[in-house]
This record gives structure tokens, C-alpha cells and sequence, in this order.
């Protein structure tokens, strides 16, 4: 039985592999109170490279195919310049939205995506697997997904929300999941909540299943539904593995993709009359936008403009690079990618070697003190491992 010992600090229960006499690698720090000392070139970023990708049925089931992908149909007027006039409801039919289960996908973590990884080892995929190691492991660092980097590329200006990520070193990998609790109703999540689904309909006025076909906006808005890719890239010389739900694929292009150079995101935001709602949107959305296309290698990002009634009127094609140039008095990207290569390798430094997928680290960050504190977790906010036994145990055997 693996012994353990009280840390009378704060209570906790920790492994005695991980003691040492100098505990302050037991409680390392990240600081992000200057992060001018961010600014810097920016880090190497390979361009991400699609290695993959699985559907989410609407029973949110894993399906080994290209059924859920989407196929952006803008409307003809939108033809050259890519903008135009329309009339969206985005509360139409939304009274009969199926909705996700957010709990089951919590208990779920990184399963899908290890899914996937076993698909693609037990097919030998020689961009992930390491063909020269009996046991097939891996040829990644990190294994996330894009949501997590997307969190960490934004970190430097959050000064509201705290976030926690749980980590877990297994063979050559470390495997990363933002833990979210669940959240009590009230106004603001409701809202919250209705704005989120006012952008599942808006892509069912943009998004038809087949390359001939048209969009259906009175079908019924089902959020389980979901097409993933998984890419690959490097950052900082660090080689990262990550799913990522993708929007839609311009119509002229068919799988498989090489990389998402023809995919496009998919936005609403309510109109902006003025010189404040365009700095606000400058210093808080837009980065966040960026973000999530640059890490994937997403070029342009549909817009439309909605109402407080959620009624769409203009739509516009926006260049993501564009994005990152006009906003360069609120954020600078460099900021945020050398931010994000600094943490990956924080990580990397505090997971010891010798651990296992049964020792798992917690990394937490403080908007208020601007901290990112790590330390060792045996399970006390946890009610399952972040890798399933099924998983490490095919991953042990020869592929």
C-alpha cells in the first residue's frame, strides 16, 4: 500500500516520492505580476498540422468518421467581399434546444481524444507514434485540448477569472485538463447560457451537411453534435497533441485535411455604434478570438452582428491576423504565446519524472495575486483518474 503523509501546511494528503528536503519544489510559483517580461520575440510555432479527426454524434458518442462535419454556405451577396445584410433568428426554435450534458462532459475529461490515440496507434500513425520503441508511445509532450491553450494564450491580461488545470505524466506524454466546477443558476449564467445557444443557431443559418446541400435553420438546435480535429504542432520546440471542435470547411474543399487553412470559425457579437464598444471589444473578445484560430491554424472567422433580441443583420469575414494588428494597444500576441511556451515548460519542470498516471498535479492560477501555484493532488477534488485504466492499459501493451 503506498504510503502517505499529512502536509500540516494546508492539510493535504501527498505522495513521500515527492518529498524532499527542499519543499519548495513541492510549492513552485509562476508569476505573471509583470508580464512585460513576456515580451519577447515571438516563440517558434510550427504551422499546426491536421492529424486527424473524430464526429460527436447527438448523443455526444464517438464516431470514427466525417459525419458531423459542416460546410459553410454563406448567402450570394456575401460572395466578393465576403460581408452582407441577412435577417437570422437567433431565437428561433430554440425553445426545443437539446442541450449538453456539461456534467457528463466534466466526468469524461480527455476521453474522446484518447479514443482517438489508441485508433491511431493500434494504425502505427507515424506523425504520433514512436515506431522505434517497442511499446508505441507517443511522440508528443503535451496532450490538451485546444480550449486549455486557448485559456493559457489569455492568461496574461485575466484579471477576473481563476482557473485550475490538472496534469498527469504517463510514458513520454503529460496529459492536461482544465477542472471547471459546476456553476449555480443565475441571472448572468443564464444569459450566458441563452447567448451560447444563439451561436449554435446562427451556424445552422451557415452551415449545410453535405457540400451541395443548403442550411436547415428549422431543424432542431442539438449542442452534443460536434466534428473534432486533431493537430499537431511545436512550440518552443515542444511538441503538442490536441482536439479541437471545429465550426465549418468552405464548401470547394473535402477530407482529409492536411491542415484548416479552409475551415473558418463562427461568431455572433452584438453590434458595435461606437468608439468605447469597439475599444471594449478590442481589449477583451478579440484576443480570445484570435487565440483560439491562430493555435489551429484558422485563418478567417464569419461574424454576425446581432441585436439584444438576438436578431442577426450583418454579417462580415474577419482576417484573424487582423484581429492581432488592431489590437495591439490592449495585447500583444507575443505576450501570450511566449506566456503559454513559459507554462508548458513550468509544468514540465514540476511533474516529477517518475510519476505515473495514478499521481496527478494540480496548477492554479490567482487573477487577484497573478500566481500560478502548483502542487501534488491524491485525489481529494478528483473522482476518477484523468486517464482511464482502459486507456494506459492498451497503451502498455505492444501495438
Amino acid at each position: 500500500m503506498k504510503r502517505q503523509y499529512i502536509d500540516m501546511k494546508n492539510g493535504s494528503i501527498r505522495d513521500p516520492r515527492f518529498r524532499n528536503n527542499n519543499n519548495e519544489k513541492l510549492r513552485k510559483n509562476l508569476s505573471l505580476i509583470d508580464i512585460e517580461e513576456f515580451d519577447g520575440n515571438f516563440p517558434e510555432f510550427t504551422r499546426p498540422k491536421n492529424v486527424g479527426s473524430f464526429s460527436l454524434d447527438i448523443h455526444r458518442n464517438y464516431v470514427n468518421d466525417y459525419s458531423e462535419l459542416r460546410y459553410l454556405s454563406m448567402p450570394p451577396e456575401a460572395s466578393t467581399s465576403g460581408s452582407c445584410k441577412v435577417n437570422f433568428d437567433l431565437k428561433r426554435g430554440v425553445s426545443r434546444v437539446v442541450e449538453k450534458d456539461e456534467e457528463s462532459i466534466r466526468q469524461k475529461m480527455l476521453d474522446d481524444l484518447l479514443r482517438w490515440i489508441l485508433q491511431e496507434r493500434k494504425a502505427e500513425h507515424k506523425n504520433i507514434i514512436d515506431h522505434q520503441h517497442p511499446l508505441r508511445p507517443l511522440l508528443v509532450e503535451f496532450v490538451c485540448y485546444r480550449g486549455l491553450l486557448t485559456l493559457l494564450i489569455a492568461t496574461p491580461y485575466e484579471c477576473q477569472e481563476n482557473w485550475t488545470i490538472l496534469a498527469t505524466r504517463f510514458q513520454n506524454s503529460i496529459y492536461l485538463w482544465q477542472l471547471k466546477e459546476s456553476k449555480k443558476q443565475n441571472g448572468s449564467i443564464a444569459v450566458q447560457k441563452e447567448k451560447s445557444i444563439w451561436g449554435f443557431k446562427f451556424e445552422q443559418y451557415l452551415c449545410a451537411s453535405s457540400p451541395n446541400g443548403n442550411p436547415n435553420p428549422n431543424e432542431q438546435v442539438n449542442t452534443n453534435a460536434e466534428f473534432c480535429c486533431v493537430l499537431k504542432t511545436r512550440i518552443g520546440g515542444l511538441p503538442l497533441l490536441y482536439g479541437a471542435e471545429v465550426d465549418a470547411v468552405t464548401k470547394e474543399s473535402q477530407p482529409p485535411f492536411l491542415d484548416l487553412q479552409n475551415f473558418v470559425e463562427l461568431k455572433t457579437n452584438k453590434h458595435i455604434g461606437n468608439e468605447m464598444q469597439q475599444a471594449a471589444f478590442n481589449r477583451f473578445k478579440s484576443m480570445k478570438w484570435w487565440a483560439q484560430s491562430f493555435i489551429v491554424g484558422i485563418p478567417k472567422i464569419v461574424v454576425g452582428y446581432r441585436d439584444d433580441d438576438g436578431v442577426v443583420s450583418r454579417l462580415e469575414t474577419m482576417d484573424v491576423n487582423q484581429l492581432r494588428k488592431q489590437s495591439t494597444d490592449c495585447w500583444k500576441s507575443n505576450i501570450c504565446m511566449n506566456f503559454c511556451l513559459k507554462f508548458l515548460k513550468f509544468v514540465k519542470e514540476c511533474i516529477p519524472k517518475d510519476s505515473t498516471s495514478n499521481d496527478h498535479f494540480l496548477f492554479e492560477f490567482d487573477a487577484m495575486s497573478r500566481v500560478i501555484s502548483f502542487r501534488n493532488e491524491l485525489g481529494e477534488t478528483r473522482s476518477r483518474n484523468l486517464l482511464p485504466s482502459w486507456y494506459v492499459e492498451s497503451m502498455q501493451k505492444s501495438a
